[in-house]
């Protein structure tokens, strides 16, 4: 059985390897071109740009929800000794309100908008003593030239009594998570998760564990813009405006994990809550609203 695993965890970073080299060759529909959201700029007059910035702030708190770390997994540690390693990948469905709008603004080529935002990942965790964790991952955005380089680090607060009369009380855990996203020239971005969840194992057969877990998490995204550019007929002329948001989001999520010997199969499911904040916007203050998003991941790999 461990042969078994281990061939097919490899034959899932294989496949993850060709759908990256495929999607590559494509016209990269999820890069950001953010200049879009300014308008009227004039070669010499830099004072004549309009940014509209309510609709570059609502995109891109949508954008960053789809690159947000994961949790993929239960409440409890792998113990002391224990590790993980795994691929693991996510859809996060584009809200249709907003995809002939926002995303054909905001991504490139705009006359080909993405439907799903995915984002194949490989996840390492290691056990530690005392009810630590610790774990990273590298991410790769389908369709753009975007990498997410993770970070996490998770303490079980209540963990380990699965016997006598304590063993019907759950897990329950807190993390902290980091993904710095790399390889896009409109924005530097870098998104931070704190999380807590809850799970409980069942036994199955002697041989199968199942256990399903779920929890609450609030992500900040803090982007700082680069230097814009836009085209005026021949010439590239300065796109300023934007501004360099802090943005908060919050979502439920919940999922499960089936162990059999080696082999760890997780699914999970998170549901991005609304949002609302001001900013400022030719000279006055506009109300941003963001509506809730769904997303779906999976992984498999190797638990010892």
């Amino acid at each position: 059985m461990r042969g078994l695993a281990v061939r097919f965890v490899c034959g899932l970073i294989a496949l993850l390897a060709i759908l990256g080299l495929s999607s590559g060759a494509m016209a990269n529909k999820l890069d950001l071109a953010l200049s879009r959201f300014v308008t009227g700029c004039q070669a010499g007059d830099p004072t004549a740009c309009v940014a509209h910035r309510a609709d570059y702030e609502k995109f891109m708190a949508q954008y960053t929800f789809g690159l947000s770390p994961k949790v993929m997994a239960p409440a409890e540690t792998l113990g002391y000794s224990g590790f993980y390693m795994g691929l693991e990948g996510t859809l996060t469905p584009v809200p249709d309100a907003d995809k002939q709008d926002l995303w054909a603004k905001g991504t490139i080529p705009a006359n080909a908008y993405p439907d799903v935002m995915f984002m194949p990942a490989v996840h390492i965790r290691k056990g530690l003593p005392w009810s630590f964790e610790v774990g990273s991952t590298i991410n790769y955005l389908a369709q753009s030239e975007l990498v997410g380089l993770g970070g996490e680090i998770k303490w079980s607060l209540f963990e380990g009594y699965q016997h006598g009369f304590r063993g019907v009380l759950p897990d329950i855990a807190a993390r902290g998570s980091v993904m710095r996203v790399l390889g896009e020239s409109d924005v530097d971005l870098t998104i931070i998760g704190v999380d807590g969840s809850i799970s409980y194992p069942f036994g199955i057969g002697g041989m199968v564990s199942f256990t399903p877990y779920g929890g609450f998490q609030y992500i900040w995204s803090i982007i700082r813009i680069e230097p814009l550019v836009t085209q005026i007929g021949d010439e590239y002329v300065s796109a300023t405006g934007l501004s360099s948001p802090d943005l908060t989001r919050s979502r439920i999520f919940g999922g499960f994990r089936f162990n059999y010997e080696m082999l760890s199969i997780t699914f999970e499911m998170a549901w991005g809550l609304k949002a609302n904040w001001d900013t400022r916007e030719q000279g006055r203050n506009v109300d941003v609203s963001v509506g809730h998003q769904l997303q779906f991941s999976g992984g498999a790999g190797i638990d010892f």
